[in-house]
């Protein structure tokens, strides 16, 4: 198999080595034509007039949703994928890859195969650690697979034609993740519309790449931002650029959506659970094992019972808070019956718990332990009804298979 081969200079190009290639600005944000005096303007503004069309004609230019996921995102389209620090960015992206190269779904929705390459930048070591995990877990050998990575930083613009170069050597990409956007930045104010619509159209440029891929670019959001305000950091001209911005907020699982922007029909969110794992060629200059974190997809069946059972553990840890059983996570664990494998308390079981019912503003901290405030006490009014049915609705269904059985 080829690889991608570049020289470079204590990690970065040898940007010397190519003039700046200015690119034209795409999407819905290119600006007109400037007006010239005389018959050359006309002949300018000439060549951009497209001409009336009928109702036949307009329509015959339509061109088919080509996805990549599908109902997600469109091969040819830029994507920022927006979440903050800790929601599993880098998990996510990967494992996105790996299906494509594989041919495999996602979860519940089918994903077009085919070549992937990938920018590291901000961490090379860490996406080497999460793909060396990866290859483990899903059994296949790195060695052997087409996904290609590029570690480092450039400017895209100025490195554009040595990229397309070697993309035309190793044949057509599907799929570019950018990891992160802000690292192959270039500008000095992330703030300047600009600098940001420029570095836009920059990273844009990759999906005329040979294969039409669709590109992702790992973005962090803005300052101050909660699950309900995920935008891309930066001027308001960078998510006007972009096709759509997808977002990733982490639960009980890691749930990617879109905000801002999307261009597409809506579409059901993606569940995926973090995972922490080892590999047995994963360890370090002791031969210790070496602990990352990877995703994993979950069906829309997986991703109910999940919730079905956070609910459960919400409702559980809401009544033994009302009760006053346990100050502590352990203690609560232990009041619950809630164990690890190795029959230690299963604090994080009951931290999570916690967790969800602080922020749906049910429970609030106290000198020793929790309590529940207004909408707790009502909640958990709620929670006892519906334990209760459920108790009872089981010993019917116990006692009618125990008289037919009978």
């Amino acid at each position: 198999m080829s690889r991608l081969s570049w020289k470079s200079t204590g990690g970065k190009f040898n940007e010397a080595e190519v003039p700046p290639k200015p690119l034209k600005a795409a999407n819905d944000n290119a600006p007109p034509l400037k007006k010239s005096v005389g018959s050359t303007a006309s002949a300018q503004q000439g060549d951009r007039y497209p001409g009336i069309q009928s109702s036949a004609q307009f329509i015959r230019g339509f061109q088919p949703p080509d996805y990549h996921i599908d109902g997600v995102s469109q091969k040819g389209y830029l994507y920022s994928t927006t979440a903050m620090t800790g929601t599993g960015k880098t998990a996510v992206l990967l494992l996105i890859a790996a299906p494509t190269m594989l041919g495999r779904p996602l979860g519940d929705r089918e994903v077009e195969k085919g070549r992937v390459v990938y920018f590291a930048s901000e961490n090379p070591d860490d996406v080497r650690m999460r793909w060396i995990a990866m290859a483990h877990l899903l059994d296949f050998d790195p060695d052997c697979v087409d996904v290609h990575f590029i570690a480092g930083t450039f400017s895209v613009s100025e490195m554009f034609e040595r990229i397309k170069t070697n993309v035309e050597r190793i044949g057509d990409v599907d799929m570019i993740v950018v990891d992160t956007s802000a690292a192959y930045f270039h500008g000095d104010d992330e703030n300047s519309n600009t600098q940001l619509g420029a570095h836009a159209r920059n990273l844009r440029a990759l999906t005329t790449l040979p294969g039409k891929p669709v590109v992702y670019a790992a973005c962090h959001p803005i300052k101050n931002a909660d699950p309900s305000n995920l935008l891309p950091r930066g001027g308001g001209a960078f998510i006007a650029e972009v096709d759509g911005n997808l977002t990733l907020n982490k639960g009980e699982t890691v749930k990617p959506h879109h905000q801002g922007k999307h261009r597409g029909p809506d579409f059901e969110p993606i569940h995926f659970e973090l995972k922490t794992l080892t590999a047995p060629s994963l360890v370090d200059s002791k031969g210790r094992p070496v602990p990352t974190v990877m995703a994993e997809a979950l069906t829309k069946g997986e991703s109910v019972k999940r919730a079905d059972k956070a609910r459960g553990d919400d409702d559980e840890v809401l009544l033994a808070i009302e009760r006053g059983k346990g100050a502590s996570l352990a203690e609560m664990a232990e009041a619950l019956c809630w164990c690890t494998p190795t029959g230690e308390p299963n604090k994080d079981r009951v931290r999570h718990a916690k967790d969800r019912l602080y922020k749906r503003e049910l429970v609030d901290v106290a000198r020793k332990g929790w309590k529940l405030i207004k909408r707790g006490h009502e909640a958990a009014v709620e929670a006892r009804a519906d334990k209760h049915s459920a108790e009872s609705g089981a010993r019917m269904a116990a006692d009618l298979t125990r008289k037919r059985d009978g």
